[in-house]
């Protein structure tokens, strides 16, 4: 794993059916339940109940992966070890993403596979402790490509934004939250993913993404929270996605970035091409946008 201070087929995977809309959830303070114990990471309830949840919320994208056509040989069996290494990252670290997200863009690399030879070039913006990262690891190594992660790994910027989830709930993300230092994260590439296709790089993205970006990139995956790094994210990945590549955003449920990324304006005078599709805009919290074919 290094670390930075400063080709296709079939039909992509729909979100219909998949992922489910986004919706409001009352937040009220939880209890230990009695049977288990802490809810915590490591915990016999967290690991019950990641699988209940597979069993369930994430049971669609489970069956579309299992069953997903893809360019290169991937038996049942090594489709099913690679879930359960999902679900034993998910149980040890702590997560801020669905099983279901993750499965999903798993299967979108599966279907690019390898292009000319060479594996998918990934970006990860929004690294937390490293449970998605190790995840996308295990993909990204399989299909011989490089994952990329961009993080100041000291948590959340120094901000005064004040956002807007769908249901019109305020949220404030505070300075220093989510954070995962390169330790923790490194910790964790190396015990439930596969560093040796990672570069972290270090820094605030308006510092590392102007000269740190990979030249072409297949998949980017957003998960900033703020407007403006998605701003500073948006405008620096796309113009690099190549044509047919794909960008996620996990930041669906906040009104500023779905009129951020509902923007003519936004992407004309600041990404400099026409507004693409924004899959899933306005009503999930997970976005996807692929990049025409033509562009």
């Amino acid at each position: 794993m290094k670390v930075s201070v400063d080709g296709e087929s079939g039909e992509a995977p729909s979100a219909d059916g998949v992922l489910p809309l986004w919706k409001h959830r009352e937040r009220r303070a939880r209890k230990p339940p009695l049977l288990f114990g802490s809810r915590g990471p490591g915990s016999l309830y967290r690991r019950a109940k990641s699988l209940l949840l597979l069993c369930t919320r994430d049971r669609n994208a489970l069956s579309s992966f299992l069953r997903a056509d893809f360019p290169e040989p991937f038996p049942a069996a090594e489709r099913l070890r690679l879930v359960r290494r999902f679900v034993a990252a998910t149980d040890a670290i702590r997560c801020f993403h669905t099983q279901a997200e993750m499965l999903v863009v798993a299967e979108e690399l599966c279907r690019m596979g390898r292009r000319n030879g060479s594996g998918p070039t990934v970006v990860e913006c929004g690294v937390a402790k490293g449970a998605s990262s190790a995840k996308l690891s295990l993909v990204v190594s399989r299909l011989g490509g490089q994952l990329h992660l961009y993080d100041s790994f000291r948590g959340m910027p120094a901000n005064d934004e004040k956002l807007t989830r769908l249901d019109g709930s305020e949220v404030v993300f505070f300075k220093g939250a989510f954070t995962g230092r390169i330790p923790t994260v490194t910790r964790n590439l190396q015990l439930f993913g596969r560093p040796e296709c990672v570069t972290l790089h270090k820094g605030l993205f308006q510092e590392t993404m102007p000269g740190g970006l990979p030249a072409s990139i297949d998949l980017a995956l957003l998960d900033v929270d703020l407007l403006s790094s998605t701003a500073v994210c948006v405008r620096h990945i796309y113009p690099r996605l190549r044509a047919g590549g794909v960008l996620y955003s996990q930041d669906g449920h906040l009104r500023e970035i779905v009129e951020l990324l509902g923007s003519e304006v936004f992407w004309r005078d600041e990404v400099g091409c026409p507004k693409p599709e924004v899959e899933g805009l306005g009503v999930r919290k997970f976005l996807r946008i692929q990049k025409p074919s033509d562009s």
